[in-house]
């Protein structure tokens, strides 16, 4: 078993690979929507540079809080000259060779394809694809089998490496669908889910006509630091690896916390629940009246109240407790969406539009 590592679809590289190569795409790339309605599947559009800036997003949390990042070399050619990641290439990043008649490999990708494929027109176009792939190495439905197979395919390595799979976006909003389908626990991932709910929090109100998070773009916070302190597209990359020493504790701390959670000890896993707990109640302080400053903001004709969260003092917090504080409390990430776009030229009109919505929540 791979403690706090990853193993990553090679399409994600290649669309960071494209990004830095020929800047935001955006035409449209198809994601597929399962309707159970309709015993089939249907394909909606979605802008590809929001892909490609949600997968820089993903490679700026990995490098930070994971400890090795796994990908298949049989399948890297598309981005083999992304220089970027030169440098991270044998360290970070590792390459390996996964037999895919591997007994364990093909066991889980077939239970996976059996999971993912969840209407009859679904399991009529993968019998199709794999009889056409035996026939003449060609798939009749070729992009379905890109999400789809591509996806139990690479469910099966990463099952075999004992390494959670990262998938690429436009796979990974379809295994969103697939209620059945829960991988063994991945404590990076719960703690990213905890940090972005926590920000969530920090970030909106409670207000007279409800909670008002549908207006807020709130970017995962190492996202946000990385961004900040870089001055270009370029440093994006070493920015990342000096912000990853700094949050060496916090990595260290995940992998702690799969290992106890992987050896089933009830008495190790309430302490580090508990440092979360902890930290949410430092959160929390912040919210309740009295230690909120007060911000009046007209919307319409109603005048709404939002509160401004006054910044606990960190310095009486120690350990993972005071980095977990630090980390949440980076800044919402507006200004570093911008800066960012603005570096790819697209910072105005309808391309900003685009992005802006797709990442807000």
């Amino acid at each position: 078993m791979q403690h706090n590592t990853s193993f990553w679809d090679n399409w994600t590289f290649e669309s960071l690979f494209d990004l830095y190569s020929k800047g935001p795409d955006f035409s449209s790339s198809k994601e597929l929507k399962i309707n159970k309605e309709t015993n089939s599947y249907d394909w909606t559009e979605i802008c590809t540079a929001c892909v490609q800036i949600e997968s820089l997003f993903h490679l700026i949390n990995e490098l930070v809080l994971r400890e090795k990042i796994f990908y298949d070399q049989k399948f890297s050619a598309g981005w083999d000259a992304f220089e970027s990641l030169d440098s991270l290439d044998g360290s970070l990043l590792v390459s390996v060779d996964i037999p895919t008649d591997e007994p364990e490999v093909k066991d889980s990708r077939n239970e996976a394809l059996k999971l993912l494929c969840a209407t009859d027109l679904m399991k009529k176009h993968q019998e199709e694809n794999l009889y056409g792939y035996r026939e003449n190495k060609q798939s009749p439905h070729e992009y379905f089998g890109q999400v789809v197979w591509g996806a139990a395919g690479n469910l099966g390595r990463s099952t075999f490496l004992g390494a959670h799979y990262v998938a690429h976006p436009i796979r990974a909003s379809l295994l969103e669908q697939v209620p059945l389908f829960k991988p063994s626990t991945d404590i990076n991932s719960e703690v990213k889910e905890w940090i972005d709910e926590e920000r969530v929090k920090v970030f909106t109100s409670l207000t007279p006509v409800g909670r008002m998070n549908n207006f807020q773009l709130i970017l995962p916070p190492l996202v946000t630091e990385v961004i900040e302190s870089s001055s270009s597209l370029s440093e994006i990359i070493p920015a990342t690896i000096e912000t990853r020493e700094k949050y060496k504790k916090v990595r260290e701390w995940i992998g702690e916390y799969q290992i106890v959670l992987e050896n089933e000890n009830p008495t190790q896993i309430s302490k580090f629940k508990k440092t979360l707990y902890n930290v949410s109640q430092d959160l929390e302080k912040m919210r309740k009246p009295g230690e909120l400053g007060d911000t009046k903001v007209g919307m319409s004709y109603i005048g709404l109240n939002f509160p401004t969260p006054k910044i606990p003092d960190l310095r009486k917090f120690f350990g993972i407790r005071s980095a977990l504080n630090k980390l949440l409390l980076n800044p919402k990430g507006e200004k570093a969406l911008l800066k960012l776009l603005k570096w790819f030229g697209c910072e105005k009109g309808e391309e900003l539009g685009t992005i802006r919505k797709y990442f807000l929540l």
